[in-house]
């Protein structure tokens, strides 16, 4: 499936809000979308936004944008050595 530019980190929407990093975290505003994490070019304010709303999305912060979506911080991997290991 191809991936929409709006969610390639890097992409930059009209009110010069950023793509960071896809968070892999479910939304919590709309069924079937991931979170985003997004960061404000005018005031460095980071939030986090679900996919099919990135292109229209204003800063929380300063611009009257309404709140952003929960950033957590992702799950600790836990390595359990080398994987030739296992069988």
């Amino acid at each position: 499936m191809p991936q929409n530019p709006t969610t390639v980190p890097g992409y930059r929407n009209p009110s010069k809000q950023v793509v960071i990093a896809a968070t892999g975290a479910p939304s919590t505003t709309r069924d079937r979308q991931t979170i985003y994490h997004l960061r404000c070019t005018l005031c460095r304010h980071d939030y986090g936004c679900n996919g099919m709303d990135i292109k229209a999305r204003l800063c929380p912060n300063c611009q009257s944008g309404t709140p952003g979506e929960p950033l957590r911080e992702p799950a600790p991997r836990l390595d359990f050595g080398n994987d030739s290991d296992v069988y």
